[in-house]
């Protein structure tokens, strides 16, 4: 019954996440059970306009929702469950959005890593404007018992449509793929088999070290290994996983012995000035290092994936796909 998980799906998004199990397990039990009657009484399957009756009669997701939010001195119902919803864009949606523009902008700033400080002030700033502002209007509202009519004049049918939720011991092999003509392709760089154009009038300088030839040779080429296998046998075990895991912490001890050298980039260019060419190696050096950080930060996530695999344990959920359609991290 699509239209029933449809219903229960964004009722599910509105519940706090420690009782949605529970609440749409006895939700769903009690609208089988009046199904099952109306089917009984019928002598045949409710067709769905009948379905859509007794959802209707069940009430708007959002009220059924504020039925088991617990009381607000401030915010009640049926506003409560659309402000904790608010708050939740807030926080995986609008932060983040607001710290990579701010990360963005202060690659061009004349001082980038003081920029990049400040843009994270901002982006915090900005989330608790956020709400702050959310909160003033959710109160406004309450306070004049404002009637919200869509609650009253709506249709199951418009609800959306539940995700399809993957396995999570799958890999998907368009992933497999990608990573392996990826680190295929920086391979044959990093070793010379593939030269990129260069102008022959600029010059680079301060490359990384020598010594971190092998190292990154090695990462990548774990890597590639890792994605052949997953490419033709896409799913996870608790031995691959933990072979992952070896090269995930192998990536971040590599990535921060990197950062210890840094800045990597320097250009001589016959004619330019000086001043030019230090602004175009603060940019560079600044996007190299915030790019360094974020590998840092995306293989910590993935060593916590993988060392939870590797105990044979479910991955962590990934909170926006847990909301809208219960989906796990891959």
């Amino acid at each position: 019954m699509e239209l029933l998980d449809r219903y229960l799906n964004f009722i599910r998004i509105l519940l706090p996440r420690a009782k949605q199990q529970d609440i749409i397990a006895e939700l769903s039990e009690d609208l089988r059970a009046q199904i099952a009657d109306q089917e009984a009484e019928l002598g045949r399957p409710v067709n769905e306009a009948e379905l859509e009756a007794v959802l209707k009669q069940c009430g708007h997701p959002i009220l059924v929702a504020a039925r088991y939010q617990s009381e607000q001195a401030l915010i009640g119902p049926p506003f409560y469950p659309l402000y904790a919803f608010g708050l939740k864009v807030v926080q995986w949606v609008l932060f983040p959005l607001l710290l990579v523009i701010g990360v963005a902008l202060a690659l061009f700033h004349a001082h980038p890593i003081v920029a990049l400080i400040g843009s994270v002030g901002n982006a915090i700033a900005g989330a608790i404007y956020m709400v702050g502002l959310l909160t003033v209007v959710f109160v406004v509202l309450q306070r004049l018992q404002t009637r919200l009519t869509f609650l009253d004049d709506w249709k199951p049918r418009d609800l959306p449509k539940v995700p399809v939720v993957p396995d999570q011991k799958l890999i998907p092999r368009g992933d497999s793929f990608g990573g392996l003509i990826g680190s295929a392709a920086f391979l044959a760089w990093w070793t010379g088999l593939l030269h990129l154009p260069q102008n022959t009038k600029i010059e680079f300088l301060n490359p990384i070290p020598q010594m971190f030839f092998w190292p990154v040779l090695a990462l990548f080429a774990a890597e590639m290994v890792l994605h052949a296998v997953n490419l033709f046998l896409p799913w996870w075990t608790r031995r691959r996983a933990a072979l992952r895991l070896l090269v995930d912490v192998y990536a971040v001890a590599l990535a921060v012995a990197l950062l210890r050298v840094w800045p990597w980039f320097a250009l001589r260019f016959p004619g330019e000035p000086a001043a030019d060419l230090a602004v175009v190696e603060q940019v560079v050096n600044g996007a190299l290092y915030v790019s360094t950080v974020i590998v840092i930060l995306s293989y910590g996530f993935r060593i916590l994936q993988d060392l939870r695999r590797t105990l044979g344990k479910p991955p962590f959920v990934n909170p926006l796909a847990a909301w809208f359609g219960g989906a796990q991290s891959h």
